[in-house]
């Protein structure tokens, strides 16, 4: 009976001391740093979670993107913190001025605000630029054909493309992504994304006018989502 009562102390008095070695490694530095990732979520998600599995970036590539989406989810933070005010403001004044008449504030407001946006958007385009440079130039040629071609397939999702289709929509969207005018793009100014669109609907226009079917073109234009079962393959894909 003493022997049990004596095991049982020490097994007790084992518990208390890994308790205790527990709780000091929680407080280290390193233990905070952790236990604050997994607050923050330690998993890519969303766009980059599939930009990963796209262009099949490697452990340390995901590592090193996972420091620049905090490091710019940081900046822009820290950015509202001190300008958000002077954004509100300055926008307040531009659309609702105080003396519609008083040409001078606004076009001064105006100005003040353009360049303020601007200055949020240099957060942007270095994040962008350090994407770039963590990617292979065949990985970027990958991501960039994807984010042309996920918004096309999203549009066509009513049309019941044929797996020849889709490939050949895949194909047009990596050689418009290797396009010279794309490639010239710089930054994440009203500019760029001009430029941007502008290779989209180009895109946009080839895949319509060559690849889609009279019947499908007409279905596109038609508002609203077909009735089921209305949209049918082509007959070289129903044949195979």
């Amino acid at each position: 009976m003493k022997n049990l009562m004596w095991y049982t102390l020490a097994v007790l008095a084992a518990m208390l001391v890994a308790a205790s070695v527990a709780t000091a490694e929680e407080k280290t530095p390193a233990a905070q740093e952790k236990a604050a990732a997994v607050d923050k979520g330690d998993k890519l998600r969303g766009e980059y979670a599939i930009l990963a599995a796209e262009c099949k970036l490697t452990e340390e590539q995901q590592n090193t993107l996972k420091t620049k989406v905090a490091a710019r989810r940081d900046a822009q933070e820290t950015w509202m913190k001190t300008n958000g005010s002077k954004l509100e403001s300055l926008q307040e004044a531009v659309k609702k001025p105080k003396d519609p008449n008083d040409k001078e504030a606004i076009k001064r407001a105006s100005e003040e605000l353009k360049a303020l946006e601007a200055d949020r958007l240099k957060i942007q385009a270095t994040f962008e630029a350090d994407l770039k440079a963590l990617m292979t130039p065949e990985q970027q040629a990958l991501w960039g054909a994807f984010r042309l071609y996920r918004p096309l397939m999203g549009r066509y999702k009513k049309l019941n493309l044929t797996e020849e289709q889709t490939k050949k929509v895949k194909d047009a969207s990596a050689a418009a992504a290797a396009a010279k005018e794309l490639g010239e793009v710089k930054g994440d100014d009203k500019e760029a994304r001009k430029a941007k669109a502008d290779v989209a609907a180009k895109l946009r226009k080839t895949v319509e006018e060559t690849i889609l079917t009279a019947e499908q073109r007409e279905i596109l234009a038609k508002p609203g989502p077909p009735k089921p079962g209305t949209v049918k393959k082509p007959k070289a894909e129903e044949k195979k």
